[in-house]
């Protein structure tokens, strides 16, 4: 079902002009930032955790279509699918879906059904990601089991050049894979008022595509039309207050099969047409008195809808929430205070012949506060060195009520410890323990409607219809965590590293009865999840033109019971990167690799081969107001998997161009 749709103008017109010389910017290092984990201002290698962090200006960024084109090369993080933006679902350090939790301009993307994905999101709305690995549940809640994945959207700052006040911005691109060919205008500005400053954007953007060819050449059937709509303001009646105001807007119609994370279709898995809107509303305030202080608060107002023939799905999500941090200083002790609440209300409206998909609602009440203590001297100022103590803990609570059944009522409190030490200003040592938990899905305490139609495998013998039994006595997901690593800075080279060890108890899983007819989610399995993670990075000081950067990540586990495999494993794979600057032509060249062991395939004797992915890439400003980035993926096209088994993605040509005036 080939969509007759080709970028071959957008090629044609951006290859000759590549020809001739990637913004600079795409090698500048991104360390004064609030780092998603900590909540608080901090440079990565003071960070107690690894966090990666993808801005606009990196091709991988600038040219996607898909999440999966943004994450598919940070190590160990996978996103599961066939290229599908409805199917797209994230694994990380061994947990999947339900224990990555994924936020979206800080409000949490978690709609459970199927096998369709639980965020959506277009990557050229986007100013930044950021990936931090690890038990975050003492400062973000249920999900955050194997980390977070923060999505953050572009503000009319990130456009505005220094010294204006207005401006457009046209943006064209494509993928070859897909067929893809799509653009988005912008419009930004801002305008300084007797009562303060004002500043808006607004971004329209559309993309079509068809089939998605696979490694190797396979296609995963697809047609689809994505709009999407970002509207942002504010205004800041003096210098320590921001009001602000955003609307995200995402509508994808495609046709495609009825579980868009299998490659093909066929009578079991029939196409059909289905319509994804997601809408992200907020409201908030930001006060920051001075910069020692920071307090913003929002109201928030989400809505997921999933349409399909005969059967509707949508998660309606209000909630309020306050963030901050405090920074002080005794004099001989400096003292960094994060702290927050939250409430919210989930509500599970099904229609039509919805399956799995229960009428149910959830309302959270959560609160934390983390404070870390630094004390000492280095050793070259005469002390035993810089001492870091981090004491945090996190309290949620969650009442859950589903049509016809009992309600279950939860409360968890997830404390989390770490110490770091800094002999020297330029390396850091760190070790905690963390406590994470993930609260069952509504559909997984209640839904009680048929799970499939019976079947009769010969002519004497019937099995019944399979129905859903709700299970509102299920018991989060919960985890201890031990992780210990350091981060080294030495002229023109930076090592961050980790270990870590997780023990995971009431694992939730589904257990289907065919005689009986029963399908009901059941704790059931202990885990112990372990593995690593490393990044290397050298920017040598007599060539500033070059930055070169290696990732290595591993994820073992088992079922401490059986000694059986569980869990969302990586095999021991790699990644390898270099950029260089172009003297005098504001060209940005760029090689990456991804490598990987061979694994056995999940509930499965097979062995999925090894693989050596290369991908090339490139950021050119071609004038003050013209700029182009391009991004050749698996080069050689080669056949590789993920540890789910799901074909990984072939080769392809993603190209944009973007005109700013």
């Amino acid at each position: 079902m080939k969509r007759i749709l080709s970028i071959s103008p957008l090629l044609a017109l951006i290859l000759p002009l590549s020809a001739q010389g990637a913004d600079t910017t795409a090698a500048t290092s991104l360390e004064a930032l609030t780092v998603t984990g900590t909540r608080v201002p901090t440079d990565l290698s003071r960070a107690p955790l690894i966090v990666d962090v993808i801005d606009r200006h990196d091709p991988t960024l600038s040219t996607a279509s898909r999440v999966e084109d943004v994450l598919s090369q940070q190590p160990g993080l996978h996103v599961a699918g066939q290229g599908r933006r409805s199917g797209q679902t994230l694994s990380l350090r061994g947990f999947g879906r339900s224990g990555v939790l994924v936020r979206l301009d800080g409000v949490r993307q978690d709609i459970s059904t199927g096998h369709i994905g639980n965020f959506f999101v277009d990557p050229a709305l986007l100013r930044e990601v950021q990936i931090a690995r690890g038990a975050l549940s003492s400062l973000y809640g249920s999900n955050a089991m194997g980390g977070v994945v923060s999505f953050e959207t572009v503000d009319a700052a990130d456009l505005l050049r220094p010294g204006e006040n207005r401006g457009g911005r046209i943006s064209v691109g494509g993928a070859t894979a897909s067929n893809e060919l799509g653009g988005t205008l912008s419009l930004f500005g801002r305008r300084d008022t007797a009562r303060g400053e004002v500043d808006g954007l607004l971004a329209i953007g559309r993309r079509e595509s068809g089939d998605i060819r696979r490694a190797g050449g396979d296609e995963a059937p697809d047609d689809a039309r994505l709009h999407s709509l970002l509207a942002k303001g504010g205004w800041e009646p003096s210098p320590t207050q921001r009001l602000f105001v955003s609307w995200q807007h995402y509508d994808e119609d495609a046709t495609q099969p009825a579980n868009p994370q299998q490659l093909g279709f066929d009578e079991s898995n029939p196409l059909r047409d289905r319509s994804v809107i997601s809408d992200n509303l907020q409201l908030g305030h930001r006060w920051q008195p001075t910069a020692a202080t920071d307090v913003t608060s929002r109201l928030t107002l989400s809505r997921q809808e999933i349409d399909e023939p005969a059967a509707n799905r949508t998660l309606e999500r209000i909630g309020a929430q306050s963030d901050g941090y405090h920074v002080l200083d005794h004099g001989w002790l400096s003292q960094t205070l994060a702290f927050g609440v939250e409430v919210e209300q989930a509500r599970q409206m099904p229609d039509g012949a919805a399956n799995g998909f229960p009428r149910a609602d959830i309302e959270t009440q959560a609160f934390y506060l983390d404070n870390t203590l630094t004390v000492g001297h280095f050793l070259g100022d005469g002390g035993a060195g810089e001492f870091d103590l981090g004491l945090g803990a996190r309290y949620d609570r969650y009442d859950a009520e589903g049509r016809e059944s009992r309600s279950s009522t939860e409360d968890r409190v997830s404390p989390r410890v770490r110490l770091a030490w800094r002999p020297t200003e330029s390396l850091m040592l760190y070790s905690g323990y963390a406590e994470a938990f993930r609260a069952p899905g509504l559909s997984e305490l209640y839904a009680s409607e048929r799970h499939f139609a019976g079947f009769c495998p010969s002519p004497f013998f019937c099995f019944p219809d399979n129905f859903w039994v709700p299970n509102p006595d299920l018991q989060p997901e919960t985890s201890r965590t031990h992780e210990s690593g350091f981060s080294w800075q030495a002229g023109d080279w930076g090592l961050r590293a980790s270990y870590f060890d997780t023990r995971a108890d009431d694992f939730i899983d589904t257990t289907v009865d065919i005689m009986a007819g029963t399908t009901q989610a059941t704790n059931v399995s202990r885990a112990q999840l372990w593995g690593f993670d490393a990044r290397l990075e050298w920017r040598p000081s007599a060539l500033p033109q070059l930055r070169a950067f290696a990732g290595l990540a591993e994820v073992s586990g088992k079922d401490r019971d059986s000694d059986a495999p569980l869990g969302q494993l990586t095999p021991l794979e790699g990644t390898l990167g270099a950029d260089v600057a172009v003297p005098g032509h504001d060209l940005m060249l760029g090689w990456r690799a991804r490598f990987a062991e061979s694994f056995d395939k999940r509930d499965s004797d097979d062995t999925l081969p090894g693989y050596g992915l290369h991908d090339l890439q490139l950021a050119w400003q071609i004038t003050p107001f013209l700029d182009t980035s391009m991004r050749l993926r698996n080069v050689a096209d080669k056949v590789w998997y993920r540890p789910d088994g799901s074909l990984g993605d072939g080769r392809s040509l993603f190209a944009t161009l973007n005109l700013q005036w």
